[in-house]
């Protein structure tokens, strides 16, 4: 490599460039981690890497190592990094057909689709057959082996959306679709820096901001390619929109979604419950359809209750201490009191914009606590009922699911809000008592989930 040498006027890569302007896929996150990976295993240029002034910064079957981030980072490149790499042991169909075999024995949830053979042989062989052009295959091999958390849920994904379209009559084709949408739905998040998903603190506001676009992200990684078409890359987009307009990152409605978008959405709440060892997975998931019928398309969700109900109750319950989960549920409860106590006197003084961005958030703030009190929680009942779950195994997984997905909604009601706020929908501070209750929310802690 040699700083002095220009790209050739009419070389191959040049007339081969992708429509997709290289920059846009050439974050320094993702090349510090296409970096890492260096280090750890055998990873060659496939051809030159130039910067957009044509000048080449690292020949054609180069050794990648950790230098690749100070000898790229403060360029833009003419071609996208992940065309320009390979791995000598990437992932492959057969890699996530493993990964597939091995979370089904994992989670009793995921067994329960490939209880014939034939159903698993098809669920497999789905997995197995996405197509994975090199860059995309790259992609995957970072997550695999810098961020194994991110390609675990991408599998896990792979398998509930086949599983679902396979349910719903899908042919093969369809089938195969549905899996590779929800393998590649995320790897856009390898263009986040993993500190921030990683932090134990709250985010909320700005610090949201990266993730909203990780969809828009993926979906533009996977543009380039013809394997690739327009119903699976809308799908990607929607994996965060919900049916009532809470999602991201366009806050699409209903009919908005695309059918392959609104099974992504759903899949991608109920694997969620299943990230990072989390307890009680499927009590959880059973809990969130409960609570949230207007969010997820409800002709999907027997599919899911039938898994369910093939997954036993665990047989020992520790860490769900009853008077933890009821003493959260009253400071949940005392947090949608102040919301409208707040609104209520801040009302008059407020101008139509304010006015329209605070309307959904009393909407849901009232939905919030109708499911408080449809299942049977009310400051009053909780007293009554502190003693009876210390003793009852089911009611005490319920009442720590209910606890933490009601935590979870509140936190991701305030980061909405304050997502529009911060958007340009309102030229002016927020009044200070939603300020202090914002603060109060944040405080709050509890679960994360994106």
């Amino acid at each position: 490599m040699h700083a002095a040498v220009r790209r050739p006027t009419m070389s191959t890569a040049a007339a081969a460039a992708p429509a997709v302007p290289a920059a846009t896929l050439h974050s320094d996150v993702f090349l510090q981690a296409v970096a890492q990976l260096g280090a750890r295993q055998s990873l060659k240029t496939s051809q030159a890497i130039y910067n957009n002034q044509g000048v080449m910064l690292l020949g054609g079957g180069a050794q990648v190592d950790q230098g690749l981030y100070e000898r790229l980072v403060s360029h833009r490149l003419s071609t996208p990094l992940d065309e320009c790499v390979e791995a000598d042991a990437s992932v492959t169909g057969a890699v996530l057909r493993e990964s597939a075999e091995a979370a089904m024995q994992r989670w009793a949830f995921f067994a329960q689709m490939g209880q014939s053979p034939r159903m698993r042989s098809m669920l497999l062989e789905a997995i197995s057959n996405i197509p994975l052009p090199k860059p995309v295959a790259l992609h995957l091999t970072v997550a695999r082996h810098t961020r194994p958390a991110l390609f675990e849920h991408g599998v896990l994904m792979g398998l509930l959306c086949a599983h679902l379209v396979r349910e719903g009559g899908g042919m093969q084709h369809d089938i195969g679709m549905a899996a590779a949408a929800g393998v590649l739905h995320d790897i856009g998040m390898l263009h986040i820096d993993p500190a921030l998903l990683d932090s134990n603190d709250a985010l909320s506001g700005d610090e949201l901001k990266p993730l909203y676009v990780h969809p828009i992200t993926a979906s533009m990684v996977m543009a380039r390619f013809p394997e690739y078409d327009k119903e699976m890359l809308r799908a990607v987009v929607e994996h965060h929109e919900r049916l009532d307009g809470s999602g991201y990152p366009r806050g699409l409605t209903g009919a908005q979604m695309s059918a392959l978008g609104r099974l992504l959405s759903l899949a991608e709440v109920v694997t969620a419950m299943f990230d990072g060892g989390r307890r009680f997975p499927e009590q959880r998931v059973s809990l969130l359809l409960r609570l949230n019928p207007r969010r997820y398309d409800p002709s999907l969700e027997p599919s899911i209750h039938r898994l369910l109900r093939g997954v036993p109750l665990p047989p020992e319950v520790t860490g769900a201490a009853a008077e933890d989960s009821i003493d959260t549920l009253r400071r949940l409860d005392g947090l949608l009191t102040d919301w409208h106590a707040a609104v209520g006197a801040m009302w008059p003084r407020l101008h139509a914009v304010e006015k329209r961005l605070l309307q959904p958030v009393s909407e849901q703030a009232e939905t919030l606590r109708r499911m408080l009190y449809e299942a049977g929680v009310t400051p009053e009942q909780l007293a009554l009922i502190a003693d009876v779950a210390a003793e009852d195994t089911t009611l005490r997984i319920e009442l720590w699911a209910l606890a933490q997905e009601l935590q979870w909604q509140l936190r991701a009601t305030a980061n909405h809000l304050q997502r529009r706020w911060r958007s340009g929908e309102s030229k002016v501070d927020y009044p200070p008592m939603l300020a202090m209750w914002l603060e109060q929310v944040k405080a709050l802690g509890g679960p994360s989930r994106v």
